[in-house]
Order: structure tokens, then sequence, then C-alpha cells
């Protein structure tokens, strides 16, 4: 169907209702985090929509996509085993950010000199971090939410702007998935905690897509930087008198306009480009 071909269904209004259903469908199962594999879901359908799945050759792309399809499989299986060691977050955070090096290590071969070990180890850097403070959002659902749907906006638009338009329809799938489950929450009234489940893969995929744009197309170390940001925002404790709906709507449109400011880096570096 020509309907499927048009990129806003396949990045935005098919991703948001196959969300929208698997999220609303495994709510009913009561397991805790469950419902966040809402996040793959959607992703998989923009994936399926656009260009396919294939991980052959295995690409420094195709290794970013293997990753962030990975990240809630391991995941889930940690929600379900009930495990919630504090220490789990660190080594998770870490692993992610050395798995980075495997993903982008063609790249990186490339590079004259120490450079390369400098653009590794920076990158690895980011996406610990990035990694690590989507984790502390776990028990948060509304800041887990708030916090996806930023940075699929930051990292679908910032590719556009650094000339990577594959990344920016994964970047706007995961955002309207994020969309979707904040929903979901408001109309509840009460949120829905993203566990593992959902923060591997809020973290994993915003973390890799973004370091795929730095390191494939054209976006800049400042921007990944600040995409930083997003997430701390998401988690800053605000709006607590507030009824529980209104404070859902708040606290998820405070992060979702924090990503203006890596957006906004972006937009700069592409005009001072042009």
């Amino acid at each position: 169907m020509a309907l499927f071909d048009d990129p806003m269904v396949q990045a935005g209004v098919a991703p948001f209702l196959v969300a929208l259903a698997v999220a609303a469908a495994l709510m009913k199962l009561r397991a805790q985090a469950l419902p966040w594999l809402a996040l793959p879901a959607g992703l998989v359908t923009t994936l399926m929509l656009s260009t396919g799945i294939s991980f052959t050759p295995l690409s420094a792309s195709r290794k970013v996509l293997l990753l962030v399809l990975l990240a809630p499989l391991l995941g889930l299986v940690l929600d379900l085993a009930g495990l919630r060691a504090r220490a789990l977050l660190p080594v998770l955070a870490a692993g992610c950010g050395l798995a980075s090096a495997w993903v982008f290590q063609s790249v990186l071969a490339q590079a004259e000199g120490a450079q390369g070990w400098i653009t590794g180890a920076g990158v690895a850097f980011f996406v610990t971090g990035m990694v690590g403070l989507v984790l502390r959002l776990r028990d948060d659902g509304v800041a887990a939410g708030g916090a996806t749907l930023g940075l699929g906006l930051a990292v679908g638009v910032c590719a556009v702007l650094s000339a990577s338009l594959g990344t920016l329809m994964n970047g706007l799938s995961l955002a309207v998935a994020g969309g979707a489950l904040l929903l979901l929450q408001l109309l509840r009234g009460t949120p829905l905690p993203a566990g593992w489940t959902g923060g591997l893969t809020t973290g994993t995929a915003a973390a890799l897509f973004a370091a795929g744009t730095f390191m494939l197309a054209e976006a800049r170390a400042w921007t990944l930087a600040l995409m930083l940001l997003v997430p701390i925002v998401a988690g800053l404790p605000l709006f607590g008198s507030r009824p529980p709906r209104w404070s859902l709507a708040l606290r998820g449109a405070l992060a979702a306009g924090s990503a203006l400011v890596p957006i906004a880096t972006a937009y700069l570096a592409a005009r001072a480009a042009a």
C-alpha cells in the first residue's frame, strides 16, 4: 500500500500505534517493565516498513542495530529474574560503553596515529554516561518516558541536520514510542516503571544512534555531550505538588523540551558548515 511508503507513517503513525497497542496489551499481565517492550516493537515496525532488518554484512550501522535490538532482551531477562542490585547499573553502562569500540571498530581503525584511540575513548565515555543516566530513571516511568521522547527527538532531528536520514527515522520511532508510553501513564494517572527493559532500550538506542551520527555522519561532539542533559532534566524532582496527571504532563513536556538544546547546536553547526 502506498500509505506505508510515507515516511511520516513509517517513523511516526505506525510505530506510535504499535507501541500503544503493545504497551496496553502487556499492561494487563501486570509484570513490571513488560509494557516497555513497546519501545523495540515501535522501532522494529519502522525498520520493517522502511529499510528492513539485515545483519549481513555486519557493518558499523548494522552492529548498532544489533545491539539496540538485543538490549531490551537483556533488560527483560534481568526484570523477570527480579534483579534490582544497584551494582548492575555501572556494570551495564560500562558494558555498553566497551561494546561501542566493537561497533565502530572498522571506522576507528582508519584513523591515523592515536586519534582512533582518543575518538574511541570519547565515544565509549559518552555511551557509558548516556546509558547510566537513563538507567537511573528505571523506577520512574514518567521520567523514563520523557527521556525517551526527548532523546528520540534529539537524535532524530540532529541526525537529519548531520546528513543521516536513516537515523532520523530511528530517532523519531523511539520518540513516538516513548510518547505512547507517556500517554498511557497520563490516562492511567500513575507511573509505569521502565525497569531494566525500558532503561536499557532507551539508553542503548539513544547512545548508539547518536554516536553513529558522530562516527558515520557529521554530528559534532558537543551536540552529543548536550544530549546528556535530556535524561538529567527528565530526572529532576519537579512538580511534586501538582495533581498526578498535571505532574505527568509537565514533567514529560519539560524532558521533551530539553531536547531543543542539542538540536539548537546541531542547527548552528549545520548553518556554519553551509
